[in-house]
């Protein structure tokens, strides 16, 4: 009986001694990711089928970037940021959704709304003007050849970091392109569609983007020639992060405050918003995927190079602000700020540049700002906001009716982005994207975000996961400049065509303008927006 004693002894001290034996240190850290957007997501997805451990650190409470909603008592969603989608461009967008349970619905960008004007300094509201026919005919005349210079000229350099290179034609900006291609109705109908959205000045804004924008895909969507689909982006990578980022820690309102990359491997420190304790993570290497500009870089503490300097020092943001408001706006009408000719966009104060009711069983309308070049603060947008939508709260359909003040407790939510990040005009004709591209990789820091193609969910998703099978393998990441599909081959499934000059979906679209379907659609977006 005691032997047998001593034997339990024996095994519970050997069983204390195992278990309170110290792990042993992982061989790697992790790759750090800073940002819980859609390239951060993405990349964390990429990574995690490569068997490479991750760790997301994002300052917001919840992940998605600039992909959030608010949602009212109903639990219907008001989307902050994405809303639509198009099958034929957003291919890895799709496969995303496909690992959700969110529901998607047709959407109609043109024709589906009686559209208004609004002066936001006066509160004067007009309904949009009709369009001459002459002008609708001349965009019918210009889409399909588009579409062909689109698919011969710009095709072959649409891929992830422009790594095929910037021709000289696409650095200029998007007015001019138009104008030396011949076009003179095609660039009216875009300002609208690239201001509103976020994208800024056609007639500043380099031929690139709007390019890269405005697939033939996205143009046809938007003369009416086939719908698109509204959904929650937020809901969605909400959703996929559960299923499909089991392995991938992410630490939210976690705040990155200092970035050192002098040692072996860099180390990153952050408060995660519980305490003001600084914590500290060492980083098999970093994957930077929010706007890189120099702004946000020293905000995250980042030891910046010169070689970094001379190229983030030249990264451009969009002042973009998003709100959810309760609003008297009938369903099935919008307003648009007015602007001072066709060829501009509405004024860039921060005022209200579009509003639109997106759902039938809720009296909350979503807002979208666009803030000037200069520094403005998000109270000075909210404000202006409020003094806004007040001169207009009412059916603009009735012209006796009084508009009601808007206070401060109808804006649901308000949000501010530092949107679009993009290179200029003569940093492109620099070689902005190939000096981007060779820092890939320098001090062990990736750079994946909008930039990477094109400030959309589908080039923030394809950037990342660009970046992770360009230069990370199962056990560590490849040197810079590596070849395969970072040489700038365009990857099959991406929604462009393997040979650009004949793409069906977009030959199609062509057949049918030149067919004479395109009036009614071509008439809504002439008279533009929402």
């Amino acid at each position: 009986m005691k032997t047998t004693s001593t034997w339990v002894l024996l095994l519970s001290l050997l069983s204390l001694t195992v278990t309170a034996r110290p792990q042993p240190r992982d061989e790697k850290p992790p790759v750090c990711i800073i940002g819980a957007g859609p390239s951060g997501l993405s990349a964390a997805g990429k990574l995690e089928e490569k068997g490479i451990k991750a760790m997301i650190f994002d300052k917001q409470e919840e992940v998605g970037g600039k992909c959030q909603a608010w949602y009212d008592e109903q639990g219907i969603f008001h989307p902050l940021g994405a809303a639509f989608f198009s099958n034929a461009t957003y291919t890895e967008t799709l496969k995303i959704l496909n690992t959700t349970n969110v529901k998607s619905e047709p959407f109609a960008l043109a024709g589906a709304r009686e559209m208004y004007r609004y002066n936001y300094t006066s509160a004067a509201i007009e309904a949009n003007p009709s369009v001459i026919p002459q002008f609708l005919a001349q965009v019918g005349a210009e889409i399909p050849r588009y579409i062909s210079l689109w698919n011969e000229r710009f095709g072959p350099y649409s891929v992830p970091g422009y790594k095929n290179g910037t021709p000289d034609e696409f650095t200029v900006s998007g007015s001019q392109w138009f104008r030396e291609n011949n076009f003179t109705a095609l660039p009216i109908v875009m300002v609208n569609p690239i201001a509103l959205y976020g994208y800024g000045d056609i007639n500043i804004v380099p031929a690139l983007y709007i390019l890269q924008y405005f697939t033939p895909d996205i143009l046809t969507a938007f003369i009416g020639l086939h719908e698109v689909y509204y959904m929650d982006f937020h809901k969605m990578f909400v959703e996929y992060t559960a299923s499909r980022l089991c392995n991938t820690p992410i630490k939210k309102s976690a705040e990155v405050r200092c970035i050192d990359r002098s040692g072996e491997n860099p180390v990153i420190k952050y408060t995660d918003g519980k305490s003001t304790e600084w914590r500290k993570q060492e980083c098999d290497s970093i994957i930077f995927a929010f706007p890189p500009n120099i702004e946000n870089l020293e905000r995250a503490g980042l030891d910046i190079t010169e070689e970094e300097q001379a190229v983030f020092g030249n990264v451009s943001t969009i002042q973009y602000y998003s709100s959810a408001v309760e609003f008297n706006l009938p369903f099935g009408v919008s307003y648009i700020a007015n602007s001072s000719s066709p060829e501009l966009p509405p004024p860039n104060d921060g005022e209200p540049v579009a509003v639109l009711r997106l759902d039938e069983r809720s009296n909350v309308s979503v807002a979208w700002s666009w803030g000037p070049y200069e520094f403005q603060t998000e109270d000075a947008a909210r404000r202006l906001l409020i003094e806004s939508m007040s001169g207009i709260n009412k059916d603009p359909r009735n012209a006796t009716e009084k508009p009601e003040p808007v206070t401060d407790g109808d804006v649901k939510a308000f949000r501010k982005w530092d949107y679009f990040p993009h290179f200029d005009s003569q940093p492109l004709k620099d070689g902005a994207y190939d000096k981007f591209n060779r820092l890939q990789g320098h001090k062990k820091s990736y750079w994946a975000s909008g930039l990477n193609g094109m400030e959309l969910v589908e080039w923030a998703v394809r950037g990342a996961q660009d970046v992770v099978d360009c230069y990370y393998t199962a056990s560590a990441p490849v040197a810079p400049y590596p070849t395969g599909t970072c040489s700038g081959v365009q990857p099959s499934g991406t929604g462009y065509p393997t040979n650009p000059t004949s793409p069906p979906e977009f030959t199609g679209a062509a057949s049918a303008l030149s067919a004479g379907g395109y009036v009614a659609g071509v008439g809504a977006l002439a008279a533009l927006f929402l």
